[in-house]
């Protein structure tokens, strides 16, 4: 899988003419991929991303993991999925600089995320800012 580059965009919306990609929550043959030890998958969403440029359509896919020792503590996982007859390919984990993806859209470089983001002051529950990031397909 090719290297993620991350671009901080300055806008404040996207771009006229990108195309919003649908969000689709509770894939469970993804959500069972994406097990690890210790920890609880409490969500999966996914937007479908030409990432490589190839057939099958590749997932950008966020996981809220959530500790099986208790508490309301959650941490977000980022990755590129290829689907497969055997199974989803899982990409390597990224970060990303938000709280957790609002929407995504078509972008030339590859994606473009509204992401949520605290702001000085918000409660833990609700962020009230919004970060755009283009998620870069990198050079091949």
């Amino acid at each position: 899988m090719r290297r993620l580059a991350l671009v901080l965009s300055l806008l404040a919306a996207p771009a006229l003419g990108q195309g919003l990609i649908p969000k689709v929550q509770g894939d469970v043959t993804l959500a069972s991929a994406l097990a690890q030890p210790g920890l609880i998958v409490d969500g999966v969403s996914t937007w479908a991303v030409d990432w490589d440029r190839a057939a099958p359509m590749d997932l950008l896919v966020q996981t809220v993991y959530a500790s099986a020792l208790g508490g309301n503590a959650t941490d977000l996982e980022y990755r590129i999925v290829t689907p497969s007859p055997a199974g989803p390919i899982l990409g390597a984990p990224f970060a990303l600089p938000g709280n957790g993806i609002k929407e995504v859209y078509d972008h030339p470089q590859g994606a473009l995320l509204v992401q949520f983001q605290y702001r000085s002051g918000d409660p833990r529950c609700c962020p009230s800012g919004l970060v755009n990031t283009i998620l870069n397909r990198g050079v091949p």
